[in-house]
């Protein structure tokens, strides 16, 4: 009996102090790790937040009001392995150049040597996002027209800060002299329940064919003004009471964004003529048109 004693008591005694240095065992060890930082957009109209994706843990989040984020790290360090090397956070809002930050890990933990971090985590300096181009909606337009005008115009007012690619749908009818612009949506808006309206124009020729609009690319250089105009058939128009902000398809030919990202915020559906793409965090200001009873 004296023999057991003496082995069960070490033994006891090392399987309780191995138990209290392992981080696994006491979740309390584990150190908490947090990214954050302060981002700004330059030339912003409107409140929509910056998105920000972390990639590796694949972490997705927005600003806050006051341009802050925060994004807390929970599995740098796993049975399967610890977190090591560069972590790129990715920032983004559609009509901006997409910009990162890059944050170092050593075994699951903020090396010590940083470039855009603190060793805590905190972003050193505050980012700001070029923009691309501004863009405002103006209607031609009020509801007393829709039923005493067979066609209604829209113009969207473009501002270019960078040379850019767009995509965007035209209508284009040589014989008859038609050529503008086509794509808009009517987005329910102020407690609205009616769903997105999407509209785009198409007509007939001669013969009595459909002649639909086309998606044309547009090029243009930095500190360029243009007026894109839209014409809408009132016809075709079928909206139920209440507000709708409208806002025209456009799509931006940026350089680069990681797929993720893309996936985050709504997947490849973003970028057609879709619902989706109103999904989009987008700075442009849309006009209101609002239904009567």
């Amino acid at each position: 009996m004296e023999i057991v004693k003496k082995i069960f008591l070490p033994l006891f005694f090392f399987m309780v102090f191995s138990c209290k240095s392992n981080p696994f065992w006491d979740a309390q060890n584990t150190e908490a790790l947090t990214v954050s930082g302060s981002l700004m957009a330059e030339n912003r109209q409107t409140d929509i937040p910056i998105s920000v994706w972390m990639e590796s843990i694949d972490y997705y989040t927005t600003t806050d009001s006051a341009g802050y984020f925060s994004i807390p790290v929970s599995d740098s360090q796993t049975l399967d392995g610890n977190l090591t090397g560069p972590v790129i956070i990715y920032f983004f809002i559609y009509n901006y150049q997409l910009d990162s930050a890059t944050i170092y890990f050593t075994d699951g933990l903020f090396s010590k040597e940083q470039t855009d971090f603190s060793h805590d985590g905190e972003l050193l300096r505050q980012i700001t996002l070029k923009k691309i181009l501004s863009g405002e909606t103006i209607l031609q337009f009020s509801e007393n027209d829709l039923d005493s005008n067979d066609t209604l115009q829209v113009e969207f007012e473009i501002i270019t800060y960078q040379s850019t690619s767009l995509f965007a749908y035209k209508y284009i009818w040589h014989p008859g002299g038609l050529d503008f612009h086509s794509g808009l949506f009517f987005n329910p808006v102020d407690g609205n329940d009616a769903p997105v309206y999407m509209y785009r124009f198409s007509g007939y020729d001669e013969y009595g064919n459909v002649v639909n609009d086309q998606l044309r690319n547009f090029s243009y250089e930095d500190n360029q003004s243009i007026s894109w105009e839209f014409l809408i058939n009132a016809e075709h128009l079928d909206l139920e009471p209440g507000s709708y902000g409208i806002t025209p398809f456009f799509r931006i030919q940026h350089d680069y964004i990681p797929t993720e990202l893309v996936n985050a915020i709504g997947g490849d559906s973003l970028f057609i003529f879709s619902e989706k793409f109103l999904e989009l965090p987008m700075d442009v200001i849309s006009d209101t048109l609002t239904i009567s009873e």
